[in-house]
């Protein structure tokens, strides 16, 4: 189906009131957002938290009604539908966008960070001293940017126990980004990029051994229904951005819109890592494993590429691509060690 006549298939149902979750009261502003994963997740949680600060900035002039997942627009078209005014408020996952977002590849690179907050942190940092970074979207978007973030890092949920580098050799895995599949086919194995109830159906079917993802993921698409074993890798986080259809920001009163901008390090201490938790909570510990000393270095050495890979993208749009993972580098470090 074309995005033309998805449009207009999804508008007709928005107008006929079948698709809404929760109702919306009669406000001046009624913004349409959709969940990405299905109720009772944190992700939900997230979103109705921040729908009700951002009905409570307006004193309640504008009302935020929810869709199912998927009801109004594909996970990958989310920021053509926000654009086009389809959705109100979406969420962006870089990694479904290849090549529209090469300054996120940034903090996706394997093995740069830890943790994402302090990965996020340091995002916008840099962008306070390389703005390159933070110009995301563009006029044609027709989105504002409301918020970006660095998301958790990827590990590999499979089958069979992943113990070793070794055991990924002739494996055909899911990936929850390219970088992810570029890290398995460098280790031997087959990948694809594939979006979460994608991944959820073909380790069901048996067309993939596992899948390399964020522990959000696992929670959210109920990935441990499908996979055993752990094995904890923390590569290639993901990164993504909330972001509000400029027609509907721009009804936003100046105040409003500066209580909304005051909302983004809220929105994110209040992200997925309760996600993390969850999945983890009923796996039996020696069904979580970890690489020896040995297969992590040779891992790290495998990764390097990527890096230098990406400072010459860097460069080649105009950004001082070695000083900026330079720079991030040298923060991370700071921020971890105190």
């Amino acid at each position: 189906m074309t995005f033309k006549n998805l449009f207009a298939a999804a508008a007709l149902l928005l107008a006929s009131g079948a698709m809404p979750s929760a109702t919306a009261a009669a406000a001046d502003l009624e913004l349409k957002m959709q969940f990405a994963s299905p109720d009772g997740t944190p992700w939900n949680a997230m979103d109705r938290r921040f729908a009700a600060q951002l009905e409570a900035i307006t004193d309640g002039r504008a009302k935020v009604t929810f869709f199912p997942p998927n009801s109004v627009t594909p996970f990958k078209d989310w920021l053509q539908a926000t654009g086009s005014g389809l959705l109100d408020i979406g969420f962006v996952w870089h990694p479904v966008l290849p090549g529209k977002f090469p300054q996120m590849e940034l903090l996706a690179l394997p093995g740069l960070s830890k943790n994402q907050t302090v990965a996020s942190t340091v995002y916008w940092r840099l962008r306070e001293k390389y703005p390159a970074l933070g110009e995301l979207f563009t006029e044609q978007d027709n989105v504002v940017e409301l918020a970006t973030f660095v998301a958790m890092g990827a590990h590999i949920h499979s089958k069979a126990p992943v113990a070793t580098l070794a055991d990924l050799k002739g494996k055909v895995f899911a990936a929850q980004d390219s970088a992810g599949v570029e890290v398995l086919e460098k280790l031997g194995a087959s990948a694809s990029v594939m979006l979460g109830p994608d991944a959820y159906l073909a380790l069901q079917r048996g067309a993939v051994d596992g899948v390399l993802c964020a522990w959000g993921w696992v929670n959210n698409f109920k990935l441990n229904e499908v996979t055993t074993y752990h094995t904890l890798v923390n590569l290639n986080p993901g990164t993504y951005s909330t972001v509000m259809n400029k027609d509907a920001y721009d009804k936003l009163t100046d105040g409003e819109k500066k209580h909304l901008a005051d909302l983004l390090p809220v929105y994110f201490f209040y992200n997925t890592t309760d996600g993390a938790a969850a999945a983890m909570g009923s796996i039996p510990p020696e069904n979580i494993l970890t690489l020896s000393a040995d297969d992590q270095a040779a891992l790290a050495t495998t990764m390097r590429p990527m890096w230098d890979a990406w400072v010459e993208k860097a460069n080649a749009k105009g950004m001082p691509g070695q000083e900026i993972l330079d720079e991030a580098v040298r923060l991370l470090k700071l921020y971890d060690q105190n």
